[in-house]
This record gives structure tokens, C-alpha cells and sequence, in this order.
């Protein structure tokens, strides 16, 4: 079992001169799962229009997670103007939001793979219909093997269900709606280095994998210099690694994704790790602990976005800075005695 290699005690030794190991490291209790209903999901005003109401959430979803404070006044009502011609036309612009149409392969494997691909890069979700109900639902995610969706049918419930709750399958789905270009995205840079839509694990069952993803980018007038993902065990040394230097400003953590194999790991405590830094010398990370056992497996999903409770996690972030700050000494001795362990020497 190897000890942390050069690069990482290298920038774990910098954080903690720093601005101490404790506060840039964004723990996974802080984050937010976009899975969490916040208030995204209602049902269709009528009959007819399940299209309309569900390509509404998916519209509301995307506002939310652009940080707009106007994303809870995305209704069937608001949209219709844009998108309805007595039916969702297959084209149409929403809030500097563009949508789009495609159809699904005939195959049942076929739809699966396309729909699995579509939600990593839609984590707003998309509106998938079957003709031969004809019905529609916002298809939000695909987790643990398991598709999610909210069905704006008053006959199903409400929130976020599994497919198999659902008024339509997978199998009989046969188009979708999604969003093409989002100009609200592209108009809110980051103005520091930022993490968005990290899987991270809670607890994997033994043998079982998990796919690096995320995407991490850094301020407009920088690139990212080094990224690097580990996983450390209970005694915190790494047992896995893997990094780049994408010297771009916006990557895929997808791309390290062969190279960090969870179901490798025997039962166990570990750490999961994310670690930035870019050219203006700004370095953060993301740490969250996790478990592997017999149990069921179970993953979340870290955003960069407002939480159920209307505050901006980066304010949850200053508040724990602020509290860290109060015992600095304290935390620094924890962190250096940390940095000791970690390293062996």
C-alpha cells in the first residue's frame, strides 16, 4: 500500500500553509443533490399537455442549477407562449434556454445507452415521450442502475418516482426533448476555480464500480493546471490515483475515469478526493468519506448551485471558514498532525 505521492503531498502541504487543509476542502456533507426536490416538480394543468408541464420542470431545473432566482416562476403557463402550438413544437427558445428534438433507436439496449449518456450531460433532465400512450414524463436521472423521473400524471405520484412508477417505460419511449444551448450558462463564468455535478460515493457494494464524473473549470482568465482524483483508506494513505493537466479552462473528470477502479477496493472506510488547481495558483478540494461493504450501493451528486433552503453553498463554505478561524491554532495542529499521518514521516 503506497503513501501519497509526491504531487499530492506536494499541494496538500500547500493548502494547509495556506489556508489550512480544513477550510479549502468542500466536505460532501455540504453538498447539495440536484435530486433533492426543491421545489422543481407539479403536475399538468390538463389534459393534453404533459409535454408542456414536463418540458417545464426540465426548464426549471436548468434555471436552477444556472443560479437563477427566478427559476421557481418556470410554469406550464410561462412556457406555453414560447413552446405550444397545439402541441411542444420541436424547436423553441425559453429564457436564453434553446430545446431541441431527436428520436430513440428501436432497440430496448439501444434506448437505454443513449438515455444513460443524455442524463450525464443533462443533469437537468429531458422529456421523454411515448407515442403509442401518448404521454410524456422529465426523465431526471439515471442512479444506482435505476431510471428517475417526475410523470406530471395526476395518477402518479408526485416527485421525483422510478421509471417503473411511471405512466411509459423505457422500452416504449420512443423521442425526447432536451435542451440544445443554454446562453444563461454560458453568460454566468466562474470567477474561481468550481466543481459541478461530482458523483461521489456513500457506500459501494464490494466488487461494485462507479464512474468517475464531473465537471470541474476554472476562472475566465485562467486554465486548469493539474486535476487529480484519489482515494485514500482509514489510515489515509492513497490506494488509488489518478491526474492530469488539462491546461484548459473548463474538463471532464470522465477522463480519468478508467484509470480509478472502485470495485477493486476490499470492504472498508476511504476518503474520495478531488483536487484543483489552476493557473493563477488557486487550489481547492473536494473530500467524502465513504463506505464498501455487502450493503446496497448508493452514490450522491455534488453541485455548485442553491440548496433547498435558498442559501448559496459557497456562503455554507465562508460560514465554516468563519468557524474554523475562530480555533485556527487548534485546526492547524489537527491538520499538521493529519498531514504527518498521511504522509509517514
Amino acid at each position: 500500500m503506497e503513501t501519497a505521492p509526491h504531487g499530492l503531498k506536494k499541494r496538500l502541504a500547500a493548502l494547509v500553509l495556506s489556508l489550512l487543509l480544513l477550510v479549502t476542502c468542500l466536505p460532501g456533507a455540504l453538498a447539495v443533490d440536484l435530486n433533492v426536490d426543491a421545489g422543481f416538480y407539479f403536475k399538468q394543468s390538463r389534459g393534453g399537455t404533459c409535454t408542456l408541464a414536463s418540458a417545464a420542470m426540465m426548464l426549471r431545473r436548468r434555471a436552477y442549477l444556472d443560479g437563477l432566482t427566478d427559476w421557481i416562476d418556470v410554469t406550464e403557463n410561462s412556457v406555453k407562449s414560447s413552446a405550444w402550438a397545439g402541441g411542444l413544437s420541436h424547436s423553441f427558445n425559453y429564457k436564453a434556454m434553446q430545446v431541441g428534438y431527436a428520436t430513440l433507436p428501436s432497440s430496448s439496449a439501444g434506448k437505454t445507452q443513449v438515455l444513460i449518456e443524455l442524463l450525464a450531460k443533462h443533469p437537468e433532465g429531458i422529456v421523454l415521450y411515448d407515442r403509442r400512450q401518448p404521454h410524456a414524463v422529465l426523465l431526471t436521472d439515471y442512479t444506482d442502475g435505476v431510471f428517475y423521473c417526475s410523470d406530471p400524471a395526476g395518477s402518479v405520484s408526485s416527485g421525483r418516482v422510478p421509471i417503473s412508477s411511471a405512466s411509459i417505460s423505457i422500452a416504449g419511449a420512443s423521442c425526447y426533448w432536451y435542451i440544445t444551448s443554454d446562453q444563461n450558462s454560458i453568460n454566468t463564468q466562474p470567477d474561481s476555480l468550481r466543481l459541478e455535478g461530482v458523483r461521489y460515493p456513500v457506500n459501494l457494494r464490494t466488487g461494485s464500480g462507479m464512474s468517475v464524473s464531473g465537471t470541474v473549470a476554472s476562472a475566465s482568465d485562467s486554465v486548469l493546471t493539474e486535476v487529480e482524483v484519489a482515494i485514500l483508506d482509514a489510515a489515509d494513505q492513497t490506494v488509488q490515483s489518478a491526474e492530469a493537466a488539462p491546461n484548459v479552462s473548463s474538463w471532464s473528470l470522465k477522463n480519468l475515469d478508467s484509470q480509478i477502479k472502485f470495485g477493486e477496493l476490499p470492504e472498508g472506510a476511504y476518503t474520495y478526493m478531488v483536487f484543483l488547481t489552476d493557473s493563477n495558483g488557486q487550489t481547492i478540494c473536494f473530500m467524502s468519506d465513504f463506505t464498501v461493504s455487502s450493503a446496497a450501493t448508493s452514490t450522491a451528486t455534488y453541485w455548485t448551485v442553491q440548496d433547498p433552503s435558498g442559501s448559496k453553498l459557497g456562503e455554507n463554505v465562508q460560514k465554516a471558514v468563519e468557524s474554523v478561524s475562530e480555533t485556527a491554532s487548534a485546526v492547524e495542529q489537527s491538520a499538521w498532525s493529519w498531514l504527518g499521518n498521511l504522509f509517514g514521516e
